[in-house]
């Protein structure tokens, strides 16, 4: 079943004229109805979708496979793309493959989402530190976390980030990483650091780059742990009920959304670094 749905869908079925991206994904509406959990909409997925497409016309350029695979993940997790921060479909070059497809990368507000599905966790959050601010972090038998931010006057530059989880059971738990930090990740995890989310959405990339480092030490979810595995990986498998599927090997980030050289708006491809992935953008 899963194996004639591809090939319904796929860019270039057997009979009849190639469907656009558009006419795939509401082709895909009930296929996404059964992924979803419980009480989510399929038809709310299709039409975060078509804004996405319309938002970002390179993903049409993409292997239509790929930008459904990312939405049938959105499905199961039941995030909604392009909204509230919760994830994103991004064009990449496939060097490789010698074509363009879509990665999904999962945000900071659909982390925390996942993350409150455990039923675990009575609140996570994650913020910035500024020079001005009072902070300090203590860690030892009892480990304490103090921020007190500056209100008044300049707040000075970023020297910090951190995640912090209060547990239903009464602990807490938090992660804290220096600007400096920060940096070296990003400069580890981003192939090209003057574009991409790294450059645009510097914060909020720290913000999730904290909560998961810190989902290391919180009570398990399964939506979360599939997220975080998942996050940054291209998907051609279609089937509702699969959700494990093949990863580029060489994507080279912890999570983190890989960047690299954009395409023009006409599609002439520009100059791109080595590697599998580097991501097209308007």
């Amino acid at each position: 079943m899963a194996k004639n749905l591809e090939q319904r869908l796929a860019n270039k079925p057997a009979t009849g004229a190639t469907p656009t991206l558009t006419q795939s994904i509401q082709r895909m509406e009930d296929q996404f109805s059964l992924a979803m959990p419980r009480g989510a909409e399929a038809a709310q997925l299709v039409r975060d979708a078509l804004t996405c497409v319309r938002q970002t016309p390179n993903l049409a350029q993409c292997d239509h496979a790929t930008v459904l695979g990312g939405l049938m993940t959105c499905a199961q997790l039941g995030l909604r793309p392009g909204v509230l921060g919760q994830a994103w479909l991004i064009p990449f070059k496939n060097n490789r493959a010698g074509r363009y497809e879509a990665q999904l990368v999962i945000g900071y507000h659909g982390l925390v989402e996942l993350a409150h599905r455990s039923g675990k966790i009575k609140s996570l959050i994650a913020r910035t530190v500024y020079e001005n601010d009072h902070f300090d972090v203590d860690y030892g038998l009892e480990d304490k976390l103090v921020h007190k931010p500056c209100l008044t006057g300049d707040k000075g530059k970023p020297i910090a980030y951190y995640a912090v989880a209060r547990l239903t059971t009464g602990g807490h738990a938090f992660f804290v990483m220096s600007h400096d930090e920060m940096m070296a990740y990003k400069r580890q995890n981003a192939k090209s650091p003057n574009r991409g989310p790294w450059a645009d959405n510097f914060e909020q990339m720290s913000h999730k780059t904290c909560v998961r480092q810190l989902a290391k030490w919180l009570p398990k979810s399964t939506d979360m742990a599939t997220a975080i595995e998942n996050d940054g990986a291209t998907r051609i498998d279609l089937a509702p009920a699969a959700l494990s599927y093949p990863r580029h090997e060489d994507t080279g980030h912890d999570g983190a959304a890989v960047d690299g050289e954009v395409i023009d708006n006409d599609g002439a491809p520009v100059v791109e670094p080595d590697g599998v992935n580097a991501p097209v953008e308007n």
